[in-house]
């Protein structure tokens, strides 16, 4: 069985628009670097990356997007294709669908230093971040039947996923492997035991 290849002139077209979207994330993120976000441009940004702003905005939203250089789609159709398939427990499917395309379209390890170095640019990762939520959501919502079961389910995954960006160790396993152990440090402070007053 022969597997049909994309026409050459859709491989072109693809890794044009790679360049493109890595040419204007390199030029934010310098710019961002030597100014600070508020004294980086949009202007500044399409100038140094020699596109246009419209070019810009069609594959940003942000000015802080494009220095964190986040993608324009959160969740790949397989990933959502094998979280609709899975079996099981919610919580965990939900780590797999958020930590999976964490490691395959997020350079994490970047993107920790990025925001440490600007803390300004984590708004920008939170709008970001916001702005899938409701999709997770909705699968989620699919698989458990209930709204209210979902918002919860996500709202903890969110959560763990937080805690994982911040981690300043060098811990690099599995974006999925940290989610789910986040989620298990988030669940576990509900047994802490209050310290006695002195």
């Amino acid at each position: 069985m022969t597997i049909a290849q994309p026409p050459v002139g859709d491989n072109l077209r693809e890794r044009k628009k790679q360049h493109t979207r890595r040419a204007i994330h390199e030029s934010a993120l310098e710019l961002v670097d030597e100014n600070g976000l508020d004294g980086t441009t949009i202007e500044q940004i399409c100038q140094r990356a020699d596109v246009s702003q419209r070019t810009f905005f069609n594959y940003y939203p942000s000015k802080g997007a494009a220095a964190l250089g986040l993608p324009e789609t959160a969740i790949s159709p397989e990933t959502i294709a094998q979280f609709r398939q899975a079996t099981g427990d919610l919580v965990p499917a939900l780590c797999e669908l958020v930590g999976e395309p964490a490691d395959e379209r997020l350079d994490r390890i970047r993107l920790k230093e990025v925001i440490h170095r600007r803390p300004e640019l984590m708004p920008a990762f939170s709008q970001w971040m916001s702005g899938v939520r409701e999709q997770f959501v909705q699968l989620a919502e699919e698989r458990s039947g209930s709204r209210e079961t979902a918002l919860l389910a996500v709202t903890l995954v969110m959560a763990a996923f937080g805690l994982v960006v911040h981690d300043q160790s060098q811990n690099d396993a599995p974006a999925v492997d940290r989610l789910k152990e986040a989620v298990d440090r988030i669940a576990g402070v509900r047994t802490v035991k209050m310290v006695p007053p002195k």
